[in-house]
């Protein structure tokens, strides 16, 4: 069964055509080790709920040009992908190249002999080998000796049990995973136990290690939004005034003639950038690069890319079911901004009051249970955190189309990979 992942045919449907998603994971210094991806199917028949398509994420992943895995790989990054017995047994990991791969398998593939062959060959090849939900089964022996990665899921664990898993993971030599890592001081305690990998949604909690007010150099761009979200703004003079931020004049022409856009022209000026493409679509890039010039830790990135999913997920959801009456635009900035708080290490309360946005999207902002806006935020956090049952209730209680929610999903992820694909 050896071989390389250019010598093997790679069997799977391709018929129905998927959106990537990606979830991070961090090592103990907060640091991103890579990701883990995920795959939704668009097929008119699938409910969200049971949308997650394992024997099409491989295939899909490698052919994928907007999922950026060649920019991964030459950063060093690696990509976890979950595995069924019947990708296996059609060798799909091989449509993924060895040393970046994590494949992720289940206790219970590995006790069907036919499989276990696959699995040392696959470790042979160069892959990683991850446990899902190690068990400490003596059956598994073999299993863990030969894994590079031990996950375990802390939500679905009580202390007792936890503790005696983790001292007998750690008699193996692959690394500790840790899953369902809600808040940034479980990295420190697990980390202390002997995990050194985190998954979870920690990273997009703010952390309030101090307070500390807003600095001039943040209120002046949230003074640039302001001035961004003026209704008729004279053209010329709201260029001259992003050219004078020489920050973000050059993220944002740096930005824009990057691969990603690949315009036939350089563009020279913030004036020349909206005569080509018109200030609507300059002045989304420009809050994303405003986000990025005040990000202040190694999380950012990551929250740069999920404030971008939100916000062009909400803009979609919004022009695709007007009768809400809800702005496309104000929906836009609702899930750009919805990550500011976790960004800049500052209550949301605080920040709202410098925002260019009508009290409503504010009230969203600080989740404001009552709010109107507020269901329309947890749907794009549940979908970017695979919590399909909970997205299928929002979207029935919202009376949204599965469909145009689901085409919206796919161009927040490609839009928000273009995004990931250019170091603002």
């Amino acid at each position: 069964m050896g071989g390389s992942m250019n010598d093997r045919s790679v069997s799977g449907n391709l018929s129905v055509s998927v959106c990537m998603g990606r979830q991070p994971v961090f090592d103990v210094k907060r640091h991103l080790w890579g990701y883990e991806l995920f795959c939704v199917s668009d097929h008119k028949n699938s409910a969200m709920a049971g949308l997650v398509e394992k024997e099409n994420v491989a295939v899909n992943v490698a052919s994928s040009t907007y999922i950026n895995i060649q920019q991964m790989m030459d950063q060093g990054k690696k990509i976890m992908v979950d595995f069924t017995e019947k990708g296996l047994l059609g060798e799909l990991p091989y449509a993924l190249p060895p040393v970046f791969a994590a494949i992720r398998i289940t206790e219970d593939l590995w006790r069907m002999k036919t499989l276990a062959e696959s699995m040392n060959q696959l470790k042979a090849d160069g892959y990683l080998i991850v446990v899902d939900d190690f068990t400490a089964d003596p059956e598994c022996e073999a299993f863990y000796k030969m894994a590079d990665i031990l996950c375990m899921d802390i939500a679905s664990l009580d202390n007792e049990t936890l503790h005696r898993l983790t001292g007998e993971a750690l008699e193996y030599e692959g690394q500790l995973l840790a899953r369902s890592i809600t808040r940034h001081e479980e990295v420190k305690t697990y980390g202390e136990m002997g995990f050194t990998l985190f998954h979870g949604t920690f990273f997009k909690t703010p952390e309030m290690l101090t307070v500390r007010k807003i600095s001039s150099s943040e209120i002046s761009r949230f003074t640039l939004l302001k001035i961004m979200e003026e209704k008729d703004p004279n053209i010329t003079k709201l260029a001259k005034t992003i050219q004078a931020d020489v920050s973000i004049s050059f993220r944002l022409l740096s930005y824009l003639n990057s691969a990603a856009f690949g315009f036939s022209q350089p563009i020279q000026s913030i004036q020349h950038a909206i005569n080509l493409v018109g200030w609507s679509q300059i002045k989304k890039w420009l809050r994303v690069v405003i986000l990025s010039d005040m990000g202040r830790s190694s999380d950012t990135p990551e929250l740069l890319v999920l404030s971008a999913q939100r916000g062009k997920f909400l803009e979609k959801v919004a022009e695709d079911h007007n009768f809400w009456g809800f702005s496309p635009d104000s929906l836009f900035m609702l899930g750009t901004f919805s990550l500011l708080d976790t960004i800049l290490g500052i209550p949301m309360e605080k920040i709202v009051e410098h925002l260019p946005v009508e009290n409503k999207l504010k009230k969203a902002l600080c989740q404001d249970p009552n709010n109107e806006y507020l269901p329309l935020l947890k749907l794009a956090q549940s979908l970017e955190e695979t919590r399909w049952e909970e997205a299928e209730s929002l979207i029935q209680n919202l009376n949204l189309d599965h469909e145009k929610v689901k085409a919206a999903l796919q161009a927040a992820i490609n839009w928000a990979n273009e995004i990931a694909s250019v170091r603002i």
